[in-house]
């Protein structure tokens, strides 16, 4: 791991990488522990922050410039802001099923599939953890991994359904 890499980008990017992923582990600690209680709550409204510091500070990043100023990995800003918004207003209301899974979409969504994409060869996060020289390796066990428990979250009740049918049948 080359941590000097990391002192020598702009501030925007530093502060982008220690958002998300600081979001990326809190993130996993909470869907993975016990929910609705205080210490739920407090981690749930730190992540938030965290999130909304890392689609803040993505909008200030501009290496890419693709379109405009703007990559094409730009949209998960708004889809960030949008995707918070939903999952608050759920929780808020009540409707604690469509929160949870905008929780998750927001976790798979708009924080691990970017992840993998930091992971591309030339980015600043493969410097950092070494990749560079691996190619396209690291990105693809990381976005199998992402994709396949990300497509078990989306379709986690088809599989219980299904699970189930199968143990009533015998």
């Amino acid at each position: 791991m080359k941590l000097s890499i990391f002192f020598e980008i702009p501030f925007a990017v530093q502060v982008h990488m220690v958002c998300a992923i600081a979001s990326l582990i809190l993130g996993l600690y909470v869907l993975l522990n016990k929910k609705g209680n205080a210490h739920h709550r407090v981690l749930g409204w730190v992540w938030v922050v965290l999130m909304l510091g890392a689609a803040i500070s993505a909008a200030f990043i501009h290496q890419l410039r693709m379109i405009w100023i703007f990559s094409p990995i730009h949209i998960f800003v708004p889809v960030t802001f949008i995707g918070l918004y939903q999952a608050i207003s759920h929780a808020r209301a009540g409707r604690i099923a469509a929160h949870r899974a905008s929780m998750r979409s927001m976790y798979w969504g708009a924080l691990c599939i970017p992840f993998t994409f930091a992971l591309l060869p030339d980015r600043v996060l493969a410097h950092i953890f070494g990749l560079r020289d691996l190619e396209w390796i690291p990105m693809a066990i990381v976005a199998t991994i992402v994709l396949g428990v990300g497509a078990y979250y989306r379709w986690e009740g088809f599989w219980r359904r299904s699970i189930q049918r199968l143990r009533s049948a015998n």
